[in-house]
């Protein structure tokens, strides 16, 4: 089992301490215990997958991102998506995704700007999962926007293009189908924050980003982009934040925007961190139980 930590904006209860408050300044330790396999953090909900390929969720609901009736202010199961195998998860704002064991892809929440690949008019938010017929080996979620990496390494894109986030031109600023991302190839790895893209190309070894450059980001070897903060695992296993900081959501002890990459200070007594994930506001972190030596423990 891994232990997770969780930090930031909790007004829904999307950091699962079983809890609703406005904000955790300090990375704070939940009860639950899960086998991790990811977790997604949206806008102010969260989902995790275990390495069963179940997922869970939490936090806010008023679209259905959930996939159930109800919010929740710790992680519960999804049971419409039981029986079947997951890989594969992404949040949005309010939307949300799953990629199944066989490459496809399910969605849910709200699709106000074509974001879950749905014709909007016909689709505006759904409560229960959708699975489309495209090939999706993995994805990532924006503030109004998605992306997909095919089995082919190419990146399809849909939802509102205000800004370039979708990567299809200045001529197409909005669709509610996945197109084709024509500009990259051979793509392994792909993220979005509020309203930007970046890709990470390992047949050219190289890192292509597009959309809003509002706010100073830069590439760390481990990233997790929030609606507009990132954070970043350093090689040493330090561990970094910068950009907006309203819900003290880069776990800095302030709620100041952060303009560089600044330490943040976890009290623990092995910096074995995992896994990184952000949200609009808020993020989690995974230590893993079994890279701590046994002389060591987690502080409480």
């Amino acid at each position: 089992m891994s232990h997770l930590w969780s930090w930031g904006a909790n007004s829904h209860g999307q950091l699962s301490q079983g809890l609703i408050n406005e904000q955790i300044d300090q990375p704070t330790k939940i009860v639950q215990t899960f086998n991790i396999k990811k977790i997604s953090c949206g806008g102010g909900h969260t989902l995790l997958i275990d390495v069963d390929g179940k997922i869970y969720s939490c936090g806010w609901n008023h679209k259905g991102q959930l996939a159930s009736e109800v919010e929740c202010c710790e992680f519960q199961r999804i049971w419409g998506l039981s029986g079947i195998k997951f890989i594969n998860i992404a949040t949005g704002w309010d939307f949300s995704c799953a990629v199944t064991d066989d490459k496809f892809l399910f969605v849910w929440g709200c699709n106000s700007h074509g974001q879950l690949g749905l014709p909007k008019d016909h689709f505006y938010e759904n409560v229960k999962p959708v699975r489309l017929h495209v090939n999706a080996c993995a994805v990532a979620m924006g503030l109004r926007h998605s992306v997909i990496i095919n089995s082919k390494g190419e990146v399809w894109a849909t939802g509102c293009g205000k800004y370039g986030q979708l990567g299809l031109g200045p001529e197409k600023l909005k669709t509610d189908r996945f197109e084709p991302v024509t500009k990259v190839k051979g793509i392994s790895h792909i993220a979005c924050g509020q309203n930007h893209t970046i890709a990470w190309s390992s047949q050219e070894k190289a890192l292509y980003v597009w959309g809003d450059n509002r706010h100073r980001k830069r590439q760390p070897k481990d990233i997790a982009l929030g609606s507009e903060h990132t954070i970043c695992l350093a090689t040493d296993n330090t561990f970094w934040a910068w950009g907006w900081n309203e819900h003290g959501n880069t776990g800095t002890g302030s709620d100041d925007a952060i303009f560089e990459p600044k330490l943040v200070q976890i009290e623990l007594k092995t910096n074995v961190i995992s896994q990184i994930y952000a949200g609009g506001g808020h993020n989690f972190i995974v230590i893993d139980e079994t890279n701590v030596s046994p002389d060591e423990d987690i502080k409480q």
